[in-house]
C-alpha cells in the first residue's frame, strides 16, 4: 500500500514518521525548506520521552500513485489541495485530518463522496524548524465515514493508522468534529496574545474567556441542531454550558491546561501559523460558530470578539496583551 501525507507540517510529519516506523510505505509532501532538510538529514521527531531520526521520502509535488492520501493541510487549504489531488484522476482514499467541520464536505465537492474518510486528530505537535518536529501530547485518532458512499473505505484506514497511533472508529464523524471544534475555539486566545497554552490557560482572566467561549459554542451548536459526541470531553463541554458560569469556572478552570505542564512552551496550530507567517484558520474555528449564530439568529459575542481580534493580529502581526484582549468582553 502506497501512502502519501499531503501537507507535512507539524502533525503531518509526526503521523508520517510514526507510520514509516511501522513499516508502511510513506512519502511526505511539504514545503521546500522542510523537504530539503528531510532529504539532507532525515526527519527528527522529538517526543515526550525520546527523539528519533526518521529517514523517509519527501517531495514538494504530488506525483506518482497512492492508495491512501492523508490530507493534513490546514482547513483553509483543503479545496486547493483537493483540486491538486483531482488532477491525478486517482481512486485513492483521501483522509481529511483538519480542525473545523467543513473539510469532509469541501473535499467531497471536488473529489466525490465515495473516496473521503474523515479523521479527527487529537494530538498536539510543533513544527520547530525545517526537518524537526515535536509531538507534545499523546495521540487519539478518530476515524469514520462522513458519507454512506465511503463506508467501505474506513477499514483500510483503520488498519493503516492503528499500529502507529491509538485509533478508534466512531459512528458519527460529524459529531466528533463538532466536539473537537469546541476545544479549538480557544486557539484564538493563544494566537492573539502570543502566549503558549500552559501560560494562557493558567491566567485567571483568559481562563474565564476560554470557558465563556466554549459555553457559547456548545449552546450555539445545540440551538442549530448540531450535537457533540458521547466522549468524556463532550460531556464536560455540555456540563460547562449548562452550569452557571461561576460554577463552570470553578470546576473547569483547573482542567483547561490539560496535558501541558506550567513550563510547556507549546502553542497551538493557529499560533504556529501566525509565527510562520502563513494564513489563519480562525474562520473555520470561531468563524464557524459566528456563521451558525448568524443563520439561526443567536448572538455570539465571545467567538465574534475572538474572530475579529484574531483577524487583526494576523493582519498587523501585533499581539494584544491579556488586558487589551479582555477589555473587549463582558462576563
Amino acid at each position: 500500500m502506497q501512502v502519501v501525507v499531503y501537507g507535512a507540517g507539524a502533525v503531518g510529519s509526526v503521523v508520517g514518521a510514526r507510520l514509516h516506523e511501522t513499516g508502511a510505505s510513506v512519502r511526505l509532501i511539504g514545503r521546500k525548506a522542510h523537504v530539503d532538510a528531510i532529504r539532507a538529514n532525515g526527519l527528527l521527531v522529538r517526543g515526550r520521552a525520546d527523539s528519533r531520526l526518521v529517514r523517509l521520502p519527501a517531495t514538494t509535488e504530488l506525483d506518482g500513485g497512492a492508495d491512501i492520501i492523508l490530507l493534513t493541510v490546514k482547513s483553509q487549504d483543503v479545496q486547493a489541495a483537493a483540486r491538486d489531488i483531482a488532477r491525478l484522476h486517482s481512486n485513492a482514499t483521501v483522509v481529511t485530518m483538519q480542525n473545523g467541520v467543513r473539510s469532509d464536505r469541501e473535499a467531497a465537492d471536488i473529489l466525490g463522496r465515495g473516496g473521503i474518510v474523515g479523521c479527527v486528530l487529537n494530538i498536539s505537535a510543533t513544527y520547530l524548524e525545517p526537518g524537526i518536529v515535536e509531538q507534545n501530547t499523546g495521540a487519539l485518532l478518530q476515524v469514520g465515514a462522513p458519507f454512506v458512499e465511503s463506508a467501505a473505505r474506513v477499514e483500510p484506514v483503520l488498519e493503516l493508522l492503528s499500529p502507529a497511533m491509538k485509533t478508534e472508529q466512531v459512528p458519527d464523524i460529524a459529531r466528533a468534529r463538532w466536539t473537537k471544534l469546541m476545544a479549538n475555539l480557544n486557539n484564538a486566545i493563544m494566537a492573539i496574545t502570543g502566549w503558549p497554552i500552559a501560560r494562557a490557560l493558567r491566567h485567571r482572566g483568559l481562563t474565564r474567556l476560554a470557558i465563556a467561549t466554549i459555553r457559547e459554542g456548545v449552546k450555539t451548536a445545540q440551538a442549530g441542531g448540531l450535537g457533540l459526541d458521547q466522549s468524556s470531553r463532550a460531556r464536560a463541554f455540555r456540563s460547562m454550558a449548562v452550569l452557571p458560569f461561576a460554577v463552570s469556572v470553578r470546576l473547569f478552570a483547573p482542567r483547561l491546561a490539560g496535558n501541558f505542564p506550567a513550563d510547556s512552551t507549546y502553542g497551538p496550530s493557529t499560533l504556529q501559523s501566525l509565527q510562520r507567517g502563513t494564513s489563519s484558520e480562525l474562520d473555520y474555528l470561531n468563524g464557524e460558530i459566528v456563521s451558525l449564530g448568524e443563520r439561526i439568529g443567536r448572538p455570539t459575542p465571545y467567538n465574534r470578539g475572538l474572530l475579529d481580534a484574531g483577524r487583526a493580529v494576523f493582519a498587523t502581526r501585533r499581539y494584544l496583551t491579556p488586558e487589551e484582549l479582555l477589555s473587549r468582553f463582558n462576563f
